[in-house]
């Protein structure tokens, strides 16, 4: 009775479960000291051990999971002396990643949330890298302006994903990319491709990474259930643990294994006219 429970609450509210998370994320963020809570994404591993892995200094290490995500999805082109914009940075590892690895001329982190882009101006001092608040589905930025922009694991939370998209499309320089990886219920996934259809951005890559993610979640779970111990208070633990993807959880763990979730990651590029 309880697994048909949780399946009618996920077809009635396919994304509620992730905002709560990315909510309760934040929310527990804000009692960390900066070194736990960089990154807020279900992260990225090869299939295969001998895949080439990027390099990471030992202070990122930690996180390797998570920045594997950034790194599948911001890698797909030569990003040196470009400028980039990842709308959704949350707590800003992942911009910090892009212009401390991948270089960049500028990464600008873009977040909603005020809390975050407060704590991403205090706590990161990378050369090139900036931060400011604002709203995914009305970007403060000029026509054609940005050669890049980058969004990991952020649209499903946006009240009208197809507005985040015309707005890619209203600030990418002709020629320019949008680096795209996220998540969508199986039912979903053709309203998903119709929404990037009708933005005109053609799209040159297109991977399913679920096993990826799933063997992530496999390999990061200790360190996602110590946080989990550390932060949450033990009431709505098993709830955060349920959210938070970890190791067995039916909503996000259970739902990639079984196909009813499907991660995937995109490269688009905006028409040159």
């Amino acid at each position: 009775m309880m697994r048909a429970a949780v399946a009618t609450f996920q077809r009635l509210f396919p994304n509620l479960p992730h905002k709560i998370s990315r909510g309760w994320f934040e929310f527990i963020s804000l009692f960390d000291s900066g070194t736990s809570m960089l990154f807020m994404n279900y992260g990225y591993a090869p299939i295969v051990d001998s895949d080439i892995q990027p390099e990471l200094d030992e202070h990122d290490e930690t996180n390797r999971y998570p920045l594997q995500l950034y790194h599948a999805a911001a890698n797909a082109i030569p990003l040196t002396g470009l400028s980039v914009v990842e709308v959704g940075c949350g707590r800003g590892g992942g911009a910090h990643y892009v212009q401390k690895y991948l270089q960049p001329a500028s990464t600008l982190g873009i977040d909603i949330t005020n809390n975050a882009i407060k704590f991403c101006n205090r706590y990161y001092d990378e050369p090139g890298l900036s931060f400011a608040q604002g709203d995914a589905q009305d970007l403060q930025l000029a026509d054609n302006s940005i050669d890049v922009i980058l969004n990991v694991e952020s649209s499903i939370c946006y009240p009208d994903p197809e507005q985040f998209f015309r707005e890619v499309v209203r600030v990418l320089k002709p020629g320019g990319h949008f680096l795209y990886a996220d998540l969508r219920t199986d039912h979903e996934l053709e309203m998903w491709d119709e929404q990037l259809a009708v933005t005109g951005l053609v799209e040159l890559e297109r991977q399913n990474i679920t096993p990826n993610v799933i063997r992530a979640l496999d390999l990061d779970d200790a360190r996602r259930q110590r946080m989990i111990q550390k932060y949450s208070p033990a009431i709505v633990r098993p709830i955060v643990r349920e959210f938070a993807g970890v190791k067995d959880s039916k909503f996000f763990y259970g739902a990639l294994q079984s196909g009813e979730k499907v991660y995937k990651r995109f490269v688009f590029q905006k028409p040159v006219l």
